[in-house]
Order: structure tokens, then C-alpha cells, then sequence
């Protein structure tokens, strides 16, 4: 499925019914990262998992920002009429599901950040994904996809599964450069949510890897205590791809939040 938003294709995936549940890949993937979670999670729920800027089978947008792709997500709902939905974004996606929580918060009953955060990158962040734009300009992806997608992982994880870190290596490899430099760029420039966290209105799930290569551990320590309402879940010796390396549970940690978050919604009408 796809619509057009000014002019270019975004590419997404619908299944099941009940509660709309919106998820959201990170950098250097697609919505595929989810298929193992989506026939499961379809059985009670609405699933949309769409490709951001570039990735997958979406075009580049004219705005490749973090806020641009936001935009884009939230005119998918739009073109499908959701007007409230629980939104897990990882790494990346989580970027763009903070700048929806400011843009539309309204259409939310819960967010979820999976390996995600919402401060600006440190001057060391910024550094490295500069030399990694650097790098890809000169080299291309592929030579860059093999130590990204190693990174993303414990070392233990990837001596014990390495034929599945080779193929998540070649799949790495076959985006394209304009779309991986794109989304680099837009998370340098990307803007604090910190106050969007603190002042957010509907439940917060954060999935938290204690061995995260990708993101630093006061990052993801300091930000547990921001929101009113929050689900927390440190899952130890799990890196930056819990969905993979920690499979079942992560999926009832899911369920879990979508079944709180319904609950959440019908309690004011209680009082």
C-alpha cells in the first residue's frame, strides 16, 4: 500500500483490526524489521508499519528531516483514517514518534520508544555520523553496512547468530546512500523533545538495551523519569535490537503497554 504526500510515495503495510498500532523502523531499515511481530500482534490489533524517507519502498521526501518524515507518517493516517493510535517508534522512528507527539499529540494513547530518546546528539554523536556521512560519500553503503549492523549488537549475539547478521548486513547494503547520508542529516539537526516527553499527555513505554552500543546509557537512564505516566523495561545484556535479540519478550512487553493504554484511555470516563 502507498499514498503520495507532495509528490512522493510512502510505502506502508496494513493488517489486522482492532486498536491501531503504528510501528516505526529505525535508521539503515525498513518496516520489514517487524515481520515477525505483525502476524502475532495482528490477531488483536490494527498494524501499520511504514517506510520512512527513503527506505524500503518509500521515495526520498523533499523534506528528509525528522519532522518531515512525521509529517509524512501522519498524513498515512490520515489517508486511513486513524485518529487514535499507539506508536512505537525504534531508534530513529522513536525520533520521528516524539516530533508527532508535539505536531498531533491528540492522536496518541501511547508512545513507545525502543531504543530511543528524545535529546539532541552530543557533539561526539554529531562527529561520528558526520564521518560516517564522509565515509559513505566516498565508499558507498556496503562497506559501511557490515560494522553498523555488528555494532547494533552484543559481540555474544553476533558470534551466536551469524548467519542472520550476515543477512541483516547484505539487506543493510542494498539502501541507497541518498537516503542513509539523508536520515543522518536529519538526526544531527534534529530538535530536544525533552519538553514533549515531560508534558506528554499518554502513557510512555521505555524499551532500554543495557548493553546499547547505539545510544548512550545516560541517555536512556536519564530520560525514564520525564513523563507522568511510564512503562520502564531495562532487559539485560540486550544491545540496540531488542526485537531480535529479545523477541518474545519484547512483544509482550508490547501488548502489555497497548492493553494498558486502552485501559488508560476509558478511565476518565469513570470519574
Amino acid at each position: 500500500m502507498h499514498i503520495f504526500y507532495n509528490n512522493s510515495k510512502v510505502a506502508y503495510q496494513k493488517v489486522g483490526q482492532g486498536q491501531t498500532l503504528v510501528l516505526l523502523h529505525g535508521f539503515c531499515e525498513d518496516s520489514t524489521m517487524w515481520a515477525d511481530f505483525v502476524p502475532l500482534l495482528s490477531k488483536k490489533y490494527t498494524i501499520l508499519t511504514i517506510d520512512l524517507s527513503g527506505f524500503g519502498n518509500s521515495d526520498l521526501l523533499k523534506d528528509t528531516s525528522i519532522d518531515g518524515m512525521a509529517d509524512a507518517v501522519l498524513a498515512v493516517l490520515s489517508a486511513e483514517k486513524t485518529n487514535s493510535c499507539v506508536l512505537i517508534g525504534h531508534s530513529m522512528g522513536g525520533y520521528v514518534g516524539l516530533s508527532i507527539a508535539q505536531k498531533a499529540p491528540q492522536i496518541l494513547i501511547g508512545l513507545g520508544l525502543f531504543h530511543s530518546h528524545p535529546y539532541k546528539d552530543s557533539p561526539s554523536k554529531t562527529e561520528n555520523r558526520l564521518k560516517t556521512i564522509g565515509f559513505i560519500e566516498r565508499h558507498g553503503i556496503a562497506p559501511f553496512a557490515g560494522h553498523f549492523v555488528r555494532n547494533l549488537f552484543p559481540p555474544k549475539f553476533v558470534d551466536n547468530n551469524k548467519l542472520f547478521i550476515e543477512e541483516l548486513i547484505h539487506k543493510t547494503s542494498m539502501h541507497h546512500s541518498d537516503a542513509v547520508i539523508a536520515a543522518s542529516h536529519a538526526m544531527i539537526d534534529r530538535s530536544d523533545r525533552t519538553d514533549v516527553l515531560t508534558n506528554l499527555a499518554c502513557p510512555t513505554l521505555f524499551i532500554v538495551g543495557t548493553l546499547d552500543n547505539a545510544i548512550a546509557t545516560e541517555h536512556s537512564l536519564n530520560q525514564l523519569s520525564l513523563p507522568s505516566i511510564a512503562s520502564v523495561h531495562i532487559l539485560e545484556n540486550i544491545g540496540h535490537m531488542g526485537m531480535f535479540e529479545a523477541p518474545m519478550e519484547t512483544l509482550e512487553i508490547i501488548v502489555d503497554f497497548i492493553d494498558f493504554c486502552n485501559l488508560f484511555t476509558l478511565e476518565p470516563s469513570k470519574s
